[in-house]
């Protein structure tokens, strides 16, 4: 009789535990979606990489040719690759409206 009323009690915690677990996945998916339909509207484009590098690089005595910059659209999020002694490497990235360059590209210069 007890193995009964326990078999009971574990198969009802593990209905109600199921039931929570599928109503978070279903927020956490709908969190997901809104998260990357901001992400692909607000996606910066190259027009604010090239203004982000020259308020970086305004007090250099640098300049930057057109060719050797480029930016790679994901449509969530983009990537700035500049070529750097004939190979080409990333420098920056670009998401929700903004762009970050890595530290390594104030380096270079």
């Amino acid at each position: 009789m007890e193995t009964i009323i326990i078999v009971i009690l574990v198969i009802g915690a593990l209905y109600v535990v199921f039931r929570i677990f599928k109503a978070m996945l279903k927020w956490l998916l709908i969190g997901v979606v809104i998260i990357l339909v901001i992400a692909f509207f607000s996606n910066p484009d190259e027009s604010n990489y090239l203004q982000s590098l020259k308020e970086m690089t305004k007090n250099l005595p640098v300049k930057i040719e057109d060719n050797a910059f480029q930016v790679y659209d994901y449509k969530v999020f983009s990537l700035a690759k500049m070529k750097v002694d004939g190979k080409e490497k990333t420098v920056g990235i670009g998401a929700f409206g903004k762009v970050w360059y890595f530290d390594d590209l104030k380096k270079q210069f």
